[in-house]
C-alpha cells in the first residue's frame, strides 16, 4: 500500500528523529519545505525524487492546495513518499490540513513527530521554556500569518513564557504590543536566529530592545519573552564573544568546542561547497594506488558521488588512503575506511612529506581535493578537482552585523579570509585566529596580526583562542 509520511525535520539536522531519518533514507519521493537543514536531504537515496514545496524570500513555492494535490499525485506514483516539514508537522506547519486532504483523497498517511522549534530554539541556547519558580508553562504564538501580524497586546498579562515563531518581521511590533498592553519594558527576552543551524545565534535582552536586536540577525527567528530568558545569564553573558567563519561543515565542528571552552560563540557560514564533475577519476581508478583527501568536505563529496554512481566499495579494497588531519580521517571512517597515512602536523607540506616517506608514486597517487588546494601538495600526485569553495552572498551581506562585538574571529582558509575581507573589515579590537600559516599569511596581507593554531584542526583553533583568553585575563 502506497503511503505518505508527514515527517518533522526537527530544529536542525542534529534533532532529526531516528524514525524520520529511516523514512527519508527509504522513500521514493521527498517533498520538502523551507526552514529545514538541507543536509538532511543527503540521507535520501540517489534515485529519490526531491521536490521543493516551501517558501523562500517572501514568495510561496506552491499554494497549500497545490501541495495537497501534489502529495496525492506522488502517493499514486510512489510506494513511499515523505513530506518533510520543519520542526513538527502540527506546530504551525499545516500538517493537519495535509493529513485531512490525503485522507479525503483516499491516501493512507502517517505522521512522524518532530522536535519543534517552539521549545528547541530556546533550549539550544540554554533557555528553558519552563523552570520551577520562573514559569509553569509556555504559550506559542505565530508572530506572522497570511492574515498579518497578531494582536500582541492581548498576551501582555500572560504569566507563562511567551514563544513567538516566525518573528523576524514582527519583532518590533511584539515588543511594542506587549509593552502597550501593560508588560514591563525590562521583562527579560531573547531573540534567537536560525536555531539548529551552524550559524545560529541568540541575543538576550530586555523586552524594549527586542526590535533592535532582531535587526542584527537573520530569519528564521524566534522571540522568547519571560523570566526564563534571564536563566543562567550570569554564567555566560560576560564570556568573550567569538565568531567561527567558513563552510557549514567547519563551523558546525568549531562551535561546540568554542562553547565548551567558555566563549559566547556564533557562526558565519560565508563559504559554500559546490561539487565539480570529477567522473573522469572513476574511469581511471585502477591506475591509482593512493587516494589522498585534504578535507572532510572532500571525503563527503567524493563518497556521495560514489553512492550516486552505484560504485561497489570493493573497488577501493586495494587502495591506500592518506588524509591531512583528524577531521578528515573521522569523515573517512564514516564510510568504512581508515587512513594509512596522517601526518603529525596537519599541513599540506607535512602530508606531502609523509607520502614521500611511504614511497608513493606521483603518477599512481590521486589528489582528491578542492580546486583551490594548497600548491604545497601539487607535486605529490595527480589532481582531481572535487569541488569549489565559493562565497555565500547572503551570508556576506550580513557579515558586518554577524561580526559586531566579536573579540575572536576564526578563519579556516586563505580563500575564506579574502572572501570575507573583500566585503568588510573586522571589528575594532577583534583578534583573528588562523587555522594555519597559509591562512595567517592572507590575514597579514590585509594588515592583521593573527594568532595561529598549532595544527590545522578545529581543536587546535579553539585551544589557541583559549590560551589567548587566559593570557588576556592574566594581563
Amino acid at each position: 500500500m502506497n503511503t505518505v509520511y508527514l515527517v518533522g525535520a526537527g530544529c536542525g539536522e542534529g534533532s532529526l528523529t531516528l524514525r524520520g531519518a529511516e523514512l527519508i533514507g527509504a522513500c521514493d519521493c521527498l517533498v520538502y519545505d523551507s526552514l529545514i537543514d538541507e543536509e538532511i536531504l543527503r540521507l535520501a537515496k540517489p534515485s529519490c525524487r526531491k521536490i521543493f514545496a516551501g517558501k523562500r524570500a517572501g514568495a510561496h513555492g506552491m499554494a497549500q492546495e497545490e501541495i495537497n494535490a501534489l502529495l496525492a499525485e506522488c502517493a499514486a506514483k510512489y510506494p513511499c513518499t515523505v513530506r518533510l516539514k520543519g520542526g513538527d508537522p502540527f506546530v504551525f506547519g499545516r500538517g493537519g490540513e495535509e493529513l485531512l486532504a490525503l485522507k479525503r483523497a483516499g491516501v493512507y498517511a502517517e505522521c512522524v513527530p518532530g522536535v519543534t522549534g517552539a521549545v528547541a530554539a530556546a533550549e539550544l541556547f540554554g533557555i528553558p521554556v519552563t523552570h520551577r519558580g520562573l514559569s509553569r508553562g509556555f504559550r506559542v504564538v505565530a508572530a506572522h500569518t497570511e492574515e498579518g501580524e497578531a494582536d500582541f497586546a492581548r498576551y501582555a498579562k500572560e504569566e507563562d513564557t511567551l514563544v513567538f515563531l516566525m518573528a523576524k518581521a514582527a519583532a518590533e511590533s511584539i515588543a511594542r504590543g506587549l509593552i502597550g498592553g501593560g508588560m514591563r519594558e525590562d521583562t527579560p527576552a531573547a531573540v534567537i536566529s536560525r536555531a539548529g543551524f551552524a550559524d545560529g545565534a541568540a541575543a538576550r535582552c530586555l523586552l524594549k530592545d527586542v526590535g533592535k536586536e532582531a535587526e542584527k540577525l537573520p530569519a528564521p527567528m524566534t522571540v522568547v519573552v519571560g523570566g526564563v530568558c534571564a536563566f543562567g545569564a550570569g554564567l555566560s553573558e560576560n564570556a568573550p564573544r567569538a565568531v567561527a567563519t567558513g563552510t557549514k561543515a567547519h563551523v558546525s565542528r568549531v562551535l561546540p568546542l568554542m562553547r565548551a571552552a567558555g566563549f559566547r560563540a556564533a557562526g558565519l557560514c560565508h563559504l559554500a561547497v559546490r561539487q565539480r564533475d570529477f567522473d573522469a577519476f572513476f574511469a581511471q581508478i585502477s591506475a591509482f594506488d593512493w587516494l589522498v583527501f585534504t578535507s572532510a568536505n572532500g571525503v563527503r563529496v567524493f563518497f556521495e558521488r560514489v553512492r550516486e554512481k552505484g560504485i561497489d566499495l570493493r573497488a577501493f579494497g586495494n587502495k591506500k588512503f592518506a588524509v591531512i588531519g583528524g577531521a578528515t580521517a573521522e569523515a573517512l571512517g564514516k564510510f568504512g575506511f581508515h587512513a594509512d597515512v596522517m601526518p603529525k602536523n596537519y599541513t599540506a607540506e607535512a602530508l606531502a612529506e609523509a607520502l614521500k616517506a611511504r614511497g608513493s608514486d606521483k603518477e599512481r597517487t590521486a589528489l582528491l581535493r578542492a580546486a583551490q588546494g594548497s600548491p604545497a601538495l601539487s607535486g605529490a600526485g595527480v589532481q582531481f578537482d572535487l569541488y569549489d569553495t565559493v562565497s555565500d552572498e547572503r551570508a556576506l551581506a550580513r557579515a558586518d552585523r554577524a561580526l559586531e562585538g566579536a573579540q575572536f574571529i576564526t578563519f579556516s582558509s586563505a580563500g575564506g579570509v579574502r572572501a570575507l575581507l573583500d566585503r568588510c573589515a573586522l571589528p575594532k579590537g577583534a583578534l583573528p585566529v588562523a587555522i594555519g600559516e597559509e591562512t595567517a599569511r592572507a590575514l597579514r596581507e590585509r594588515g592583521y596580526a593573527p594568532i595561529v593554531a598549532e595544527n590545522a584542526s578545529a581543536e587546535a583553533l579553539v585551544r589557541a583562542m583559549a590560551a589567548q583568553k587566559e593570557k588576556t585575563c592574566r594581563d
